[in-house]
C-alpha cells in the first residue's frame, strides 16, 4: 500500500547520524524539520548533507523544512537551577537580566515588562505555572502573584496568552537564519508564533531579498493567529497546527476544534496542512505510543491533514526509527478504513475552471472503471497539489523537471514526484507516467492510469489535457 498521509520527522541528537536518517526514510519519514532553536549552522550542514545523500542513494526526494524560533520568550538563568514558586506568593519580573531567586527572576525578552499589563496572565513550562499581573511598579519592574505554583527550572518557556505583543514575529537571530537559510537548499520555512499576514509577508520579502523562493509554512500557535486564520491561509503557501504553545494560549480543550477548522480551511483554499506535537509524545521514552495517542494521529488523518509531524519523539527519544514505523502503520491503518467508508465529494478546491473540469473528470472515471493511479506533468506543482487537496483515493503521480518543485511535493498529500525532463509530445508524458507507475509496483502491464498534462508542454498553468491510458 501506498501511505497518502505525508510523515515529517524532527532531526536532533537522537537522529542526526546518514544512519538513522535513512532508516526514518526508509520506514516512511517524507520531510525532515530542521529546528533552528537548536543547536548551530556547522550542525544544521551537516543534517543538511546527511539528508541529500540519503535521497541520492535510494533515489527518494525528501523535503527539508527550516523552523525559524520567532519570538520564543524563556525564563533566566535561577540560582541553583530551579526555584519553588508557591502559590499566593509575589514575585517580581524584571527587565533587567538577574540571578533568579524566588521573589525575583527576568526572561530573555527584557522588554516584556512594558509589554504586559495589570491583570494579564503569564503561563510558564508549558502553563504549568501561573502568574497574574498584580502591580506595574515601572517599565523596568513588574510584580505578579502566584496563582498556580510548582518547581520553576531555568530556560522554561513564558507564554502570553492575553498579551499582544507589538513585536515582529520576526527577531533578529531569524534574519541571521533566514540568510544562511537563502544560501543552504531549503524547500520549506516555518515561521513561528505567526498572529497575522503581515507576520508571512514580511518573511517573504526577506527570502525574496535573499534570493530564496522557498515556500512558508505559517504555525498557528497563538489565539491572535486563529482571529486572522482566513488571511494567513490565503498568504502563507502551507499551515501547520502546532499544538504545543497553542495548548498553552488557549483553553485546551478548544485546540481539537481549532485543529478542525484550521484543516476544513485549508482543504478549501488548497493549501497543505500540518498536525504537530505530541502525536505519539510516549515514544520519547517507550517503545509505544498510548492508545490515545494513536488515535490522535488517526483523527488528525480523518481531518484530512496532508502530513502528520514528529517532534521530540525523534529528535532527542530513545526510539526515533520506531516512532516513524509506528506512525506509519496508523497511518496506513485509517487510509484503509477511510477508502472504505468515505464519501467521495466534489471538487473543493482548482486553481482555474478547465482544471476543475478536470478534476471533475477525473473522479468521474475512478467511480466508473478500475484506475492504478493518477499522473500530472507540472512545471510548478500546482496542479499536483490540487489532486492533492480534492483527496483523491488513489496515487497521484507528479512528473516535474524542476528538483525543488519535486521537493516540495513531498508535502503533498498522495503525491509521489519525480523529476524528469518534459518530453516533446504528450506520448511521452504517457510513457513517462507508465515507467513511474511500475517503478513504484503501483500498476503494472495492461492496468489503466489516468495522465494530466497541458499544451503547449512546458508551459505553466496550461493544464488543459486528460487521458486514460492502458499501459502496453
Amino acid at each position: 500500500m501506498l501511505i497518502r498521509t505525508k510523515i515529517i520527522a524532527t532531526l536532533g541528537p537522537a537522529s542526526s547520524d546518514l544512519e538513522t536518517i535513512g532508516e526514518m526514510a526508509e520506514a516512511g519519514c517524507d520531510m525532515f524539520r530542521v529546528n533552528f532553536s537548536h543547536g548551530h549552522q556547522q550542525q544544521r550542514s551537516e543534517l543538511l548533507a546527511n539528508i541529500r545523500k540519503v535521497s541520492q542513494e535510494t533515489g527518494e526526494p525528501l523535503g527539508i523544512l527550516a523552523d525559524l524560533c520567532g519570538p520564543k520568550i524563556r525564563v533566566g538563568e535561577i540560582d541553583g537551577g530551579s526555584v519553588l514558586l508557591a502559590q499566593g506568593q509575589s514575585v517580581a519580573l524584571q527587565r533587567e537580566e538577574v540571578l533568579g531567586q524566588t521573589d525575583r527572576i527576568s526572561t530573555t525578552l527584557g522588554e516584556l515588562v512594558s509589554e504586559v499589563r495589570k491583570g494579564e496572565s503569564l503561563l510558564l513550562d508549558d502553563g504549568k505555572i501561573k502568574l497574574n499581573v498584580a502591580e506595574r511598579l515601572s517599565d523596568e519592574e513588574i510584580i505578579c502573584e502566584v496563582i498556580r505554583g510548582g518547581i520553576l527550572a531555568s530556560g522554561k518557556g513564558v507564554n502570553l496568552p492575553h498579551t499582544d505583543l507589538t513585536l515582529s514575529a520576526i527577531t533578529e537571530k531569524d534574519r541571521r537564519d533566514i540568510e544562511w537559510i537563502a544560501k543552504n537548499d531549503f524547500d520549506y520555512v516555518a515561521l513561528s508564533f505567526v498572529r497575522s499576514a503581515d507576520d508571512v509577508n514580511e518573511l517573504r520579502e526577506l527570502l525574496n531579498e535573499a534570493g530564496c523562493d522557498a515556500h512558508i509554512v505559517a504555525k498557528i500557535e497563538k489565539p491572535q493567529a486563529l482571529d486572522n486564520i482566513e488571511s494567513l491561509v490565503e498568504t502563507a503557501d502551507a499551515i501547520m497546527v502546532a499544538r504545543g504553545d497553542l495548548g498553552v494560549e488557549m483553553n485546551l480543550p478548544a485546540v481539537p476544534v481549532a485543529q478542525k477548522k484550521v484543516a476544513r480551511l485549508c482543504q478549501k483554499a488548497g493549501k497543505p496542512c500540518i498536525i504537530a506535537t505530541q502525536m505519539l509524545e510516549s515514544m520519547t521514552s517507550f517503545p509505544s505510543p498510548t492508545r490515545a495517542e494513536v488515535s490522535d494521529v488517526a483523527n488528525a488523518v480523518l481531518d484530512h491533514t496532508d502530513a502528520v509531524m514528529l517532534s521530540g519523539e525523534t529528535a532527542v527519544g530513545k526510539f526515533p526509527v520506531s516512532s516513524v514505523r509506528m506512525m506509519n502503520e496508523i497511518v496506513a491503518e485509517i487510509q484503509a478504513y477511510d477508502d472504505q467508508t468515505a464519501t467521495p465529494t466534489k471538487v473543493q478546491y482548482a486553481p482555474d475552471p478547465t482544471v476543475a473540469a478536470l478534476a471533475s473528470s477525473v473522479r468521474e472515471i475512478i467511480a466508473a472503471e478500475k484506475i492504478s493511479a493518477v499522473a500530472v506533468l507540472t512545471e510548478t506543482g500546482t496542479t499536483a497539489r490540487m489532486f492533492a487537496k480534492n483527496r483523491l483515493p488513489l496515487p497521484i503521480l507528479a512528473i516535474s523537471p524542476n528538483q525543488q518543485i519535486v521537493r516540495r511535493m513531498c508535502l503533498y498529500y498522495g503525491v509521489q514526484s519525480l523529476r524528469a525532463e518534459i518530453p516533446e509530445h504528450t506520448r511521452g508524458v504517457l510513457d513517462i507516467a507508465a515507467r513511474f507507475a511500475c517503478e513504484k509496483k503501483i500498476a503494472c502491464k495492461g492496468d489503466k492510469m489516468i495522465v494530466v498534462s497541458g499544451r503547449p508542454l512546458g508551459k505553466p498553468g496550461s493544464t488543459n489535457t486528460l487521458v486514460v491510458h492502458q499501459i502496453a
